[in-house]
């Protein structure tokens, strides 16, 4: 009596289909990128630094879209508190893909952020000598001596608005032998300093000893499963220091 006939091979697992991107997070903030990687900081893009192959370092990046090289030559050479415009940053972020085959995986997601960025040196220094602030109004050319002058700022233009910032173009005085004090045809963008100031510009606010506003808010998010946009606010209404994170809700 011949053996039984060995039963029919198993069909071979079907490769599930490509996934999807992660849906929106109505929780994700601006607060969130600071605890991710700029990818641009390194000079790549977001299928760099092996996170095609690393869907958790792919989700931990984003990458700066504007400014850019483009826009502004050497910018991430620049120190962070002399890059101009100080105004805000246009971030995307990294999303992964789990494609079959070879190709990119970790891509640039396309919602663009506009985040605020810290109240730079430049601007610090501008809102301080504003010399068109009222109820002073006067222009360079009223600057005298050269010492005066070069310390000198004045606003030009009209006020504007992106998103809930608002702000206005600044302006150097220069000192020009035989002219005197000029208006300088360069300007940079500052946020309004008589609108109350965001939370990024308190986050490395020392609170106690060494901790900091940005490092209470995400312990607190770590801590009890928040977004660092809800923590941020928590720890807002808590220490007078951090009072600016109280609105992010």
């Amino acid at each position: 009596r011949p053996p039984p006939s060995p039963p029919p091979p198993s069909p071979p697992p079907s490769s599930p289909p490509p996934s999807s991107p992660p849906p929106p997070d109505d929780d994700f903030s601006c607060l969130d990128f600071e605890v991710m990687t700029d990818v641009r900081e390194l000079g790549q893009w977001c299928g760099g630094g092996g996170r095609n192959n690393d869907p958790d370092a792919c989700h931990r990046a984003y990458a700066t879209t504007f400014p850019n090289e483009g826009f502004s030559p050497g910018y991430f050479r620049t120190p962070r508190e002399y890059r101009s415009p100080n105004v805000r940053v246009q971030r995307q972020r990294c999303v992964y893909y789990n494609l079959d085959g070879v190709g990119t995986r970790c891509l640039m997601e396309t919602k663009q952020y506009q985040c605020a960025v810290r109240t730079s040196y430049n601007c610090s220094a501008a809102f301080a000598n504003d010399i068109r602030r009222p109820p002073q109004d006067k222009w360079c050319a009223a600057m005298t001596p050269r010492s005066v002058c070069e310390a000198s700022y004045a606003r030009a233009g009209n006020p504007w608005s992106i998103g809930s910032m608002r702000g206005r173009n600044y302006r150097h005085c220069v000192w020009q032998e035989g002219q005197g004090c000029r208006l300088s045809n360069a300007g940079f963008n500052c946020r309004d300093p008589d609108v109350e100031p965001f939370c990024i510009d308190v986050w490395d606010t020392i609170v106690v000893d060494s901790t900091t506003c940005g490092d209470l808010a995400m312990a607190f998010a770590r801590d009890n499963g928040l977004s660092f946009r809800a923590a941020a606010a928590r720890i807002g209404g808590s220490f007078t220091a951090c009072a600016p994170c109280a609105s992010e809700t």
